[in-house]
Order: structure tokens, then sequence, then C-alpha cells
């Protein structure tokens, strides 16, 4: 069981020596750079701006998912969607937008469950 390689053979425990000198210390600028780059991705602004990018990229996805409409994606849809939004909210239209959403929810649900209710009493009529 022979561990040395075929090129450490041919060199003099000397030079040897400097290569392992110069792979330590290689490893050492490595690990120093490392230690940078752990330093400078955890800053507060930087881990913020990595969250808001994969929330960002995660509601891209769901959004995308969404709205697929045949000829039509997210990239295309996005500007129209983002115009309308910024549109109704400078207008200060949300309010009476959800007002208004509120209202026709509530008589939808009235409508339905009316509906519902009529047609259980037409079938315990018939049976």
């Amino acid at each position: 069981m022979n561990d040395e390689s075929p090129i450490s053979k041919v060199l003099t425990p000397a030079q040897r020596k400097e290569k392992l000198i110069r792979e330590g210390a290689n490893f050492r600028a490595g690990i120093r750079s490392s230690i940078e780059l752990v330093g400078n991705n955890l800053q507060t602004d930087t881990l913020a701006r990595s969250i808001i990018t994969q929330l960002t990229g995660t509601a891209y996805a769901a959004v995308g998912s969404l709205l697929r409409v045949k000829g039509a994606n997210l990239q295309t849809l996005l500007p129209i969607v983002v115009s309308g939004i910024s549109f109704v909210v400078k207008a200060r239209l949300l309010l009476p937008l959800l007002r208004t959403t509120a209202v026709a929810g509530v008589v939808g649900a009235g409508a339905y469950f009316l509906l519902r209710r009529r047609s259980r009493t037409s079938e315990d009529d018939s049976v």
C-alpha cells in the first residue's frame, strides 16, 4: 500500500515541502475569501434584498399559474394589472371598490342561499 503519487516520487523533499506550503496558502486564502463572502451576505440589506427576491419569484410563479390565459402570459398581463392597481390607488377608488365588492358579494351569497333554499323546498314538495 503505497499512498505516494508518481509525481511525489520525482519531487525532492524540499520541493514537496514548498508545494504543500503553496497549497496551504491557497487553502487559507480560499477560507478567508469564503468568510468575507458569508460576512457580506449576512448584512441586513443583503438579507432583505435576498428575501425580497425570493418572495418576488414565488409570487411571480403563483400569479403566473393563476393567470394562465390562452395567448397571454404574466409578462404581458403584469404591466396592465400594475397600471390598473396604480390607477385605483391614486384615484382613491380603493375603498369604494372594496365596498362595492363586499355589497356584491353579500347580494350574491344571499341570492345563492335563497335559490338553494327554494330548490330544497321544491324537492321536498315533489317527494
